[in-house]
C-alpha cells in the first residue's frame, strides 16, 4: 500500500514446516506484540497530538488519498487491510485549521467504515455489522487444506510446484507432488492459486472446508482476436499463414516508418532498408519476388482503408510513402502471407497483405502521455582512403606502367602536372604535402528528436484518442535530413447497443532533404557520400577564411568541383502532405448478424524541388538550373460487409461473410524545368531566362469486387475455410477485365483429440493446409490500351500520334499458393511457434515483349512467363524463465527461400532485309536488356564475365574464357572469347531475427539480432574506389596496400596502369565478376534498456507512470562486404548496384515517457 505502513504480515499464522524459520517468526511476533502493547499503554501521552491542526482541501478524492494526506500532515501511521477500502466513497472536504479528531470525523462521515486511534496509529476497519475483514487483533485462524490440479488438454492433472499465496502478501507455499497443500490463514483471507501458463484463481476462505481447485490453461495468445481482413478471428481457429508484430515491440524505436519495425521480426517477411536516408524507401517482400515487371510491394491497409504505397522515388530523391504514419500510433501489424489468408483481397493480394491497426482510447478518466527521446546518429565505419603521398605514388606507378620507357623524372613531372602541382617539388616536399579528409567532410554525426503528446479516455459509450508528434532527424550525410509532424484522432462511439461508429483521421506533413540521385552527365557523382571520398586528397576543402574552396575553374583530376560545396548550396527537397481518413458504421441486426460499412480516403500531395546553384561549376555556365514536380493523388475506398456468426449445439461454429468493395484512384502530375536565373536568391520560374520544359498529365484507375468467406470449426478442433472473390479492374483489356480468386484451407488441432490429452507437455498441435489464388495488377494504368500522344504534328500543325499498341486480352498476373503449416505450444507455453512450408507459382506474368518491326511498334504488354518461389519458415517463441521478479522471453525466426524462372516467352526471329520472309518464334533464354532474368535461373542472377584474378608474373588481370582456360585481353571489348557466367543473385537464401528480452522487476533489457544471408551483389562503389591510380581520383588504402608490385606476388588487385588499359575495359565496361561480393550479414540491430519508476515515487509527482529508456540501433555488423554497408535498397532497374548509397546509420537514443 503506497506510503502506508501495514502490520498484517506479523499477524499471519506462524505455522511453518521449517523449525528454525518458525522460531524466528515467533520471536519477531513477540517483539512486535510487545511494541503494540507499549504503544497502547502510552496512548494517554498522545492526547496533545489530538490538538494538532490540519488543513484538508479535497475535491472528489478517494478515501485512500484522504488518508494519505492525513498521514502526511499528522505524521500518524495509518493501518488497514487491503480490501477494506474497496467500497469506500469519494470525498469532497474544505476544512482548515481543524483537529485530527475533527478531520477524521469529516472523512468518515459518509463511509461504512470506522476508525480507532491507538497511540500514533490510526486503524481503519469495517463498522460493526458490516462485512469484510475483521480487526486484525480479533482475526480467527483457519486451517485450510485441499488439492490443486492443472487442466491439461481437457483433463485435470496433479502437479507439484503450484504456487499459493495470500492476496497482497509475499508469503508463498507450493503444492507437493500429489497437488496437496495445507495452510493456516485468518478468516476472510483471499488465497491466490497460480502457475506459469495457467490462469490464476482466487478463493475467499471463510471456513475449513477442503478445497478442490482446477486451474485452466492460459490460452490468451491462442484466444487472442486478430485482424484477418474484413473481420477478426480467434488465433487458434485461423487456418491461413499470418504473422503479427505488436506496437509495443517497436515502441520508442528511432524509425521514420513502420515498415522498418517489421525487419527481422516476422518469418517470410524480408525487409531491406533503402539506405541511411532519413525517411527513405524500404523494400518489403513477402515470400519472395513473384513478378518481373509488375509491382512486388504488398498491399497496405490502415484501419480498413487502402493506402497508396507506390514508391515516390524519382531522379531527385527517394521518399518513403509510408513515412506519413507515426509508428507510435500503431497498435499492431498483421501480415497475411498465404493465399488462404490474403485471397479475401483478391486481385491486390499476390504480394501479401499488411494490415495496420491504430491505437484507440479506453473508457475511463482522461489520461495524458508525453513521450520524448533524443539521440545522436553516426555513419557506419567509413573506408580508409589513400593519403596524398600514396595517391601520388600509385599515380606514378600507373603512368610508368603505361610508359615503361619514360624516366622517373619524366613520370613524376607528368603526374605533378596533371595534378596542377608545382613540377619542381622535390620528393621531400611531396612527402610534406597535407592530406584533407574529404570523406569525413561528407559524413557527420547527426541528431534525432521525437516528441509525442497523447490524450485518451472517454465513457463506456464514447472513447477518444488524440495524438500529435514531431520527428526531426538529421542524416549522417551533409544536407540530408527529415522532418515529420503528425496529428492523429480516433473516436469510437456506441450510439446504442446495436449501432457503433468509428472515425479516425491522420494528418501529416514531411519534408525530406537528401542527396539527389542523378542529373545531366554527372549522374551519381552529384552525391557527396559517393563523390567526396574520390576527391584528390591534397586539395583543400575550405580556404583560409573558412569559405569553400570552390573555384569556377575545374579542379584537377576526374572530379572537377568541390563535392561538399555542391551539397551545401544546391537544393534537393521532397515534401509530402498526407490525409488519411476512415469512417465505419457497425450495426448488429441480430445477435448473430452484423452489417458494417467502411469509407476511407487517402489524399496526398507530393512535390519535389531540385535546384543547382549558379555558384557551382555544374550550373555556372547555365546560370543555375531548376526542376520541380507537383503531384496530388486521391485514393477512395469503400467496403460493405454482412457477417453471420452462429454456434449450434454440439460445438458447431459457423462464420459467414459477404461483402462488396470499390476503389478509385486518381493522380495529377505537373512540373517543369528552367535555367538562367539572375542570382541564386531568385529561383522562381518567372525569373528564369529560359523555360526548358513544362508538362502536365493525369492518370487514374478503378477497381471493384465482390467477396465471400465461410469458416467452420467443430469444438475448435476441426476447421474449414473457403474464400471466393470476384474482381474487376480498369487496368486490363476489355476481354479479361474481371477475374475469380478462390482459396480453401483446413485445420486440425490434434491436441484436442482424446488420445492426445494424456500428453501433459503438449498444449496445442494444430496442422494447417491451404490452397488459393490471388492476383497482381501493379502495372501502368493504361498498359492494355492503345495510346495516342498530343505532341505530334502534321504539315506544320499540331496533331496526335499513336505511341502504344493495345492488348484487349491482357489480364491479371496469377499467384497460386499451396501452404502446409504447423502451430504448436509445448511445456505449459514455455515453447510455442509455427512451421510453414509453401510453394508459390506466379503465372501469366505481365512483361513487355518485342513486336515485329512491321507492326510499327517496338513492344507490347502480354501475359507470359512464370516464376516459382518455395520455402520454409520457422518461428520459435519461448518463456524460458518466469518468476515473480524475473522473466526471460525469447523469439527466433528463420526463412529459407528458393526462386526460379520457369517460363519466359517465345521471341520473334525475322529477316530484316526480306520483308516477305516468314516470322519465326522461338523460346527466349533471357529478357532483352536484362540478362539477369534467365530461364531456369533465379531472378536477378549475376551473369557477368568471370574474373580469374591477377597473373602473378605480369600483374595483369585475367578472365575465364568460354573454353575454361585463362586468357588475357589487352583492353578492347572484342578481344578474346568470353561466356557470361551465372554467379549468385540479389535474393536472400535465408533471413530472420533473434530477440531476447530480460525483465527484472521494473527493469527490462532487450537484445535483437537480425540477419540476411546468401545475397551476392555487384559492389559498384568498388569500381571507382579500387581504380588505384588508373584514373585521376582517389582510391582506398586497401587497393593501395594489396596492389600487384612485383613478379610472383599473389593478389586480387592488378598493377596500376594509367587510363585503365588493362582493367577498365574488362572489369567496368564488360562488368565482370571482379566486384561481385557476398552481401550476407549478421547485425546486432538493437539494444534496449527500459526502467519503470516505482509508483511510490511517481505518486509524489501526481503521475501514474514514468518510464525512462535508452536504445542503440545498428550497433555491430558482421559481414564480408567491403563497401559501406551490405544492406541497401535495390530496385528492379538497378538490381545489384549500390552506386551512390548512403549507408545505414548507427543511433543512440535516450528518452522519457510520462503518463498522468
Amino acid at each position: 500500500m503506497r506510503f502506508i505502513y501495514r502490520f498484517k504480515f506479523f499477524l499471519r499464522p506462524l505455522f511453518c514446516h521449517n523449525t528454525m524459520t518458525a522460531v524466528r517468526r515467533v520471536f519477531i511476533f513477540a517483539k512486535v506484540t510487545a511494541w503494540v502493547i507499549a504503544v497502547s499503554a502510552m496512548q494517554g501521552l498522545a492526547v496533545d497530538a489530538y490538538a494538532q491542526r490540519l488543513n484538508l482541501v479535497l475535491k472528489n478524492a478517494s478515501l485512500e488519498e484522504a488518508l494519505a494526506e492525513i498521514r502526511k500532515q499528522s505524521k500518524y501511521i495509518v493501518w488497514y487491510e487491503e480490501h477494506v477500502l474497496d467500497e469506500s466513497k469519494r470525498i469532497t472536504i474544505d476544512a482548515k485549521n481543524v483537529t485530527l479528531e475533527d478531520a477524521l470525523k469529516l472523512v468518515f462521515e459518509r463511509q461504512s467504515l470506522t476508525y480507532q486511534i491507538i497511540g500514533k496509529t490510526i486503524v481503519i476497519k469495517h463498522s460493526e455489522g458490516e462485512t469484510g475483514a475483521p480487526n486484525p487483533v480479533q482475526q480467527e485462524l483457519i486451517e485450510v487444506s485441499g488439492k490443486v490440479r492443472l487442466m491439461v488438454n481437457g483433463m485435470p492433472r496433479t502437479s507439484a510446484g503450484i504456487n499459493i499465496h495470500e492476496k497482497g502478501q509475499r508469503r508463498m507455499i507450493s503444492t507437493n507432488s500429489a497437488g496437496l497443500f495445507t495452510v493456516k490463514v485468518p478468516k476472510g483471507t483471499v488465497l491466490v492459486f497460480s502457475m506459469v501458463g495457467y490462469k490464476s484463481r482466487e478463493m475467499r476462505i471463510d471456513s475449513a472446508q477442503p478445497l478442490d481447485i482446477v486451474l485452466e490453461e492460459d490460452m490468451k495468445d491462442l484466444d487472442e482476436v486478430v485482424v484477418t481482413g474484413y473481420q477478426t478471428q480467434e488465433r487458434r481457429t485461423i487456418t491461413g499463414a499470418m504473422a503479427q508484430v505488436k506496437g509495443a515491440e517497436f515502441e520508442n524505436m528511432p524509425i521514420q516508418s513502420f515498415d522498418q519495425a517489421m525487419q527481422g521480426r516476422m518469418a517470410g517477411v524480408l525487409v531491406q532498408g533503402g539506405s541511411g536516408v532519413p525517411g527513405g524507401p524500404v523494400k518489403v517482400e513477402i515470400r519472395g519476388q513473384g513478378s518481373i515487371s509488375a509491382g512486388t510491394q504488398p498491399l497496405y491497409i490502415v484501419d480498413g482503408a487502402e493506402i497508396n504505397a507506390e514508391d515516390a522515388a524519382d531522379n531527385i530523391t527517394a521518399s518513403n510513402p509510408l513515412a506519413f504514419l507515426n509508428p507510435e500510433d500503431i497498435e499492431s501489424i498483421e501480415v497475411l502471407k498465404d493465399a488462404a489468408a490474403a485471397s479475401i483481397y483478391g486481385a491486390q493480394a499476390a504480394n501479401g497483405v499488411v494490415l495496420i491497426t491504430t491505437k484507440q482510447g479506453k473508457a475511463g478518466k482522461t489520461s495524458f502521455t508525453a513521450n520524448y527521446y533524443k539521440g545522436i546518429t553516426e555513419p557506419m565505419p567509413l573506408m580508409e582512403m589513400m593519403n596524398t603521398q600514396q595517391y601520388l605514388n600509385v599515380r606514378m606507378e600507373a603512368v610508368g606502367n603505361l610508359n615503361p620507357d619514360w624516366s622517373y623524372e619524366r613520370v613524376r613531372t607528368e603526374v605533378l602536372s596533371q595534378s596542377q602541382l608545382d613540377v619542381t617539388l622535390t620528393d621531400e616536399q611531396i612527402a610534406a604535402l597535407p592530406t584533407y579528409d574529404w570523406q569525413g567532410a561528407a559524413f557527420r554525426t547527426g541528431n534525432t528528436d521525437n516528441l509525442q503528446l497523447v490524450a485518451s479516455g472517454g465513457t463506456e459509450r464514447t472513447t477518444f484518442r488524440i495524438s500529435t508528434s514531431l520527428n526531426r532527424t538529421e542524416g549522417n550525410v551533409v544536407a540530408n535530413d527529415f522532418t515529420r509532424g503528425t496529428v492523429y484522432l480516433r473516436l469510437n462511439h456506441d450510439v446504442n447497443r446495436r449501432l457503433k461508429l468509428m472515425m479516425s483521421t491522420n494528418l501529416s506533413s514531411t519534408v525530406q532533404n537528401g542527396s539527389y540521385r542523378s542529373w545531366g552527365s554527372y549522374s551519381y557523382f552529384s552525391s557527396p557520400q559517393y563523390t567526396a571520398p574520390l576527391m584528390l586528397p591534397f586539395l583543400p576543402i575550405y580556404l583560409e577564411d573558412g569559405s569553400f574552396n570552390a573555384p569556377i575553374e575545374r579542379f584537377p583530376g576526374n572530379l572537377p568541383y568541390n563535392a561538399i560545396h555542391v551539397a551545401d548550396v544546391n537544393t534537393q527537397v521532397a515534401r509530402t502532405q498526407n490525409l488519411l481518413g476512415n469512417f465505419s458504421l457497425t450495426y448488429d441486426i441480430t445477435k448473430d448478424l452484423t452489417f458494417q460499412s467502411r469509407f476511407g480516403l487517402n489524399y496526398r500531395i507530393y512535390d519535389t524541388e531540385f535546384y543547382i546553384d549558379p555558384r557551382t561549376q555544374e550550373a555556372y555556365a547555365r546560370q543555375g538550373y531548376k526542376s520541380f514536380r507537383y503531384q496530388p493523388s486521391t485514393t477512395f475506398t469503400t467496403s460493405h460487409t454482412l457477417v453471420y456468426n452462429k454456434t449450434l449445439p454440439g460445438g458447431h461454429n459457423f462464420n459467414a461473410l459477404l461483402g462488396a468493395e470499390y476503389r478509385d484512384y486518381h493522380m495529377q502530375r505537373g512540373g517543369g524545368s528552367a535555367e538562367g536565373f539572375p542570382s541564386h536568391q531568385f529561383r522562381y520560374l518567372s525569373s528564369a531566362a529560359t523555360i526548358l520544359s513544362l508538362y502536365e498529365n493525369n492518370t487514374a484507375n478503378k477497381r471493384g469486387g465482390l467477396f465471400s468467406q465461410l469458416n467452420y470449426n467443430y469444438m475448435k478442433k476441426y476447421m474449414l475455410s473457403a474464400v471466393l472473390r470476384y474482381d474487376g479492374s480498369s487496368r486490363f483489356g476489355a476481354n479479361n477485365r474481371f477475374g475469380w480468386f478462390p482459396a480453401f484451407s483446413a485445420g486440425w488441432d490434434v491436441s484436442q483429440e482424446m488420445f492426445a490429452r494424456d500428453i501433459e507437455w503438449m498444449q496445442q498441435l494444430k496442422l494447417r493446409a491451404s490452397y488459393g489464388e490471388t492476383g497482381n495488377s501493379a502495372i501502368g494504368n493504361f498498359a492494355a490500351r492503345a495510346l495516342w500522344d498530343g505532341s505530334g504534328s502534321h504539315a506544320g500543325r499540331p496533331g496526335t500520334v499513336m505511341v502504344q499498341m493495345g492488348n484487349d486480352d491482357l489480364r491479371w498476373e496469377r499467384n497460386v499458393t499451396t501452404n502446409l503449416g504447423l502451430d504448436f505450444s509445448l511445456f505449459n507455453r514455455k515453447l510455442y511457434g509455427a512451421v510453414d512450408v509453401f510453394h508459390r507459382r506466379s503465372a501469366d506474368l505481365l512483361i513487355s515483349t518485342p513486336l515485329p518491326w512491321t507492326s510499327g511498334f517496338a513492344e507490347v504488354y502480354r501475359n507470359v512467363g512464370e516464376v516459382v518461389n518455395k520455402g520454409l519458415e520457422v518461428e520459435l517463441n519461448s518463456n524460458l524463465v518466469r518468476t515473480k521478479d524475473f522473466k526471460w522471453t525469447s523469439s527466433f525466426n528463420i526463412s529459407f527461400l528458393r526462386n526460379k524462372v520457369t517460363k519466359l516467352y517465345k521471341g520473334i526471329v525475322e529477316d530484316g532485309e526480306d520483308i516477305d520472309a516468314p516470322i519465326v518464334e522461338q523460346d527466349v533464354e533471357s529478357l532483352p536488356g536484362n540478362p539477369g532474368i534467365r530461364l531456369g535461373w533465379p531472378l536477378h542472377t549475376n551473369f557477368r564475365q568471370q574474373y580469374a584474378g591477377v597473373n602473378a608474373a605480369t600483374g595483369k588481370p585475367m578472365w575465364w574464357s568460354g573454353h575454361d582456360r585463362l586468357s588475357y585481353s589487352p583492353g578492347t571489348q572484342g578481344s578474346g572469347s568470353y561466356t557470361p557466367y551465372g554467379r549468385g543473385n540479389r535474393l536472400s537464401d535465408y533471413f530472420g531475427g533473434f530477440i531476447n528480452t530480460f525483465t527484472y522487476k521494473n527493469l527490462e533489457f532487450g537484445i535483437f539480432f537480425q540477419y540476411d544471408m546468401g545475397r551476392e551483389l555487384y559492389n559498384n562503389s568498388n569500381g571507382p574506389f579500387y581504380r588505384n591510380g588508373e584514373t585521376q581520383s582517389n582510391s582506398t588504402a586497401r587497393a593501395y596496400n594489396l596492389r600487384w608490385q612485383e613478379p610472383g606476388q599473389i593478389t586480387a588487385f592488378p598493377r596500376p596502369i594509367d587510363g585503365g588499359r588493362e582493367v577498365l575495359a574488362e572489369s567496368m565496361s564488360l562488368a565482370s565478376s571482379r566486384y561481385l561480393e557476398d552481401a550476407s550479414y549478421i547485425r546486432l540491430k538493437q539494444l534496449s534498456l527500459n526502467y519503470k519508476v516505482p509508483g511510490k515515487y511517481t505518486d509524489r509527482l501526481k503521475l501514474s507512470n514514468v518510464e525512462v529508456y535508452a536504445q542503440a540501433t545498428n550497433v555491430l555488423t558482421w559481414t564480408k562486404w567491403t563497401g559501406y554497408d551490405p544492406e541497401f535498397y535495390i530496385d528492379d532497374s538497378n538490381f545489384s548496384s549500390n552506386t551512390g548509397q548512403i549507408p545505414q546509420t548507427r543511433a543512440y537514443t535516450m528518452g522519457i515517457k510520462m503518463n498522468f
